[in-house]
C-alpha cells in the first residue's frame, strides 16, 4: 500500500519553497537567498518564548524555561542535501524544538557543497561538536534533518571511532539520507517530484557532496558498524523517497542493540518539519523529541543509587 501525501502540507510545501526555473540558469548564490528569503517568515509556534542569538557556530536558541539537572544540549545539524540551507532556513524546527524540549539548542553551520566537498562539512561538525562540549561542559543530544541527519549519525559515528571525549546522550534522526542508493521501494513510489524531493535531484546531491574520487567513510553510511550508539529516536515521512533510509538504519540499530524509538507520520512528506507554526503533526513530531529527551532523563534518574 503506497500512502497519498497530505493536500494541506502539500499546500504549505508550495508556499514556502522556492524552485527555480531549470532553464533560468541562476547562479548558485542567488537560489540560496531565494530560498532563504522564502522561509525567513517561517519561525515556529514558540517564537515569543525562545531568545535567539547568532553566534560563532551557528545561531543559538534559548528557551524561557530549561530543565533542571544536568546540563544537557541540543546540537542541531540542518538538512538541505548539504548544498543549501542554513540555520535561518531551519530556525523554526529549532525554536519550536527548543520550547518543548525545554533545552537550549545550537544550530550548526557548516561548509556547503559543491564548493565544498566531503569531507568539510563532517569535519566542521565534529570541529563544533568537540569545542562546545568543552565550553558548555555539557551533555548533547546530536539532531538533524535529512542530510543534516546524515551529518549528526556520521558525527556520531566518528567520535566514536576516534574516541573523543564528547558525551553524546541520544539522537534525534528526521528523514535522513544515510545510503547513497537509488532503488529502493520509497525512491519508486515517491521519487516522481510530485511530493517534493526527486530521486533525480537526490543523485545530484550525493554527486555534488560525495564525488566519486572522495572516500566515502563518515557519508554514505551503508558499510558504517552502528554498535555503542547513544538511544536513538526516528522519524519517517510516509510519502517520501527516502522513507526506506531510516526503516533500514532502523533495522541496523535492531542489530547491534542500540534502543531506538520510531515515529512515522502518515501523508507526510521530506520536509515537512518545518511547519509546525501551521501543522499540527509538525508540532507534534518536533514534540515527539522533547518526549523521547525526557523519557531518557527518567530512566537516567530511576538508575541513579
Amino acid at each position: 500500500m503506497v500512502g497519498k501525501p497530505d493536500k494541506a502540507l502539500l499546500d504549505y510545501v508550495a508556499r514556502f519553497s522556492y524552485i527555480p526555473d531549470p532553464d533560468a540558469n541562476e547562479p548558485l548564490e542567488v537560489i540560496r537567498e531565494k530560498s532563504t528569503e522564502v522561509r525567513r517568515s517561517l519561525v515556529g509556534r514558540h517564537n515569543d518564548k525562545v531568545t535567539i542569538v547568532d553566534t560563532d557556530f551557528g545561531r543559538r536558541f534559548t528557551p524561557e524555561t530549561i530543565k533542571g539537572g544536568p546540563r544537557k544540549l541540543i546540537l542541531y545539524i540542518h538538512g538541505g542535501g548539504w548544498r543549501n540551507c542554513n540555520v535561518i532556513t531551519h530556525s523554526s524546527v529549532m525554536a519550536d524544538m527548543a520550547v518543548l524540549s525545554e533545552r537550549e539548542v545550537f544550530g550548526l553551520s557548516y561548509p556547503l557543497a559543491p564548493e565544498q566537498t566531503h569531507p568539510a562539512a563532517i569535519d566542521a561538525v565534529c570541529a563544533k561538536i568537540e569545542k562546545i562540549a568543552a565550553e558548555e561542559k555539557c551533555e548533547i543530544a546530536l539532531a538533524g534533518d535529512s542530510a543534516g541527519a546524515n551529518l549528526a549519525l556520521a558525527a556520531a559515528l566518528r567520535l566514536r571511532d576516534e574516541k573523543k571525549p564528547v558525551r553524546i546522550f541520544a539522537l534525534l534522526l528526521y528523514y535522513g539520507c544515510y545510503r547513497r542508493l537509488y532503488d529502493t521501494r520509497s525512491h519508486n513510489a515517491y521519487g516522481d517530484g510530485s511530493n517534493g524531493l526527486a530521486t533525480a535531484w537526490m543523485r545530484d546531491l550525493w554527486n555534488f557532496y560525495l564525488p566519486d574520487d572522495v572516500d566515502p567513510a563518515y557519508a554514505d553510511l551503508t558499510e558504517a558498524e552502528m554498535w555503542n550508539l547513544p538511544p536513538v529516536y526516528l522519524c519517517e515521512a510516509e510519502c517520501d523517497c527516502l522513507a526506506d533510509d531510516s526503516r533500514w538504519l532502523a533495522g541496523k540499530l535492531m542489530e547491534a542493540g542500540v534502543k531506538h524509538y520510531y515515529d512515522v507520520y502518515e501523508g507526510a512528506v521530506h520536509g515537512f518539519i518545518h511547519f509546525s507554526q501551521y501543522y499540527d503533526p509538525s508540532y507534534k513530531a518536533l514534540g515527539s523529541a522533547g518526549r523521547f529527551l525526557a523519557m531518557l532523563d527518567d530512566q537516567e534518574r530511576m538508575l541513579q543509587p
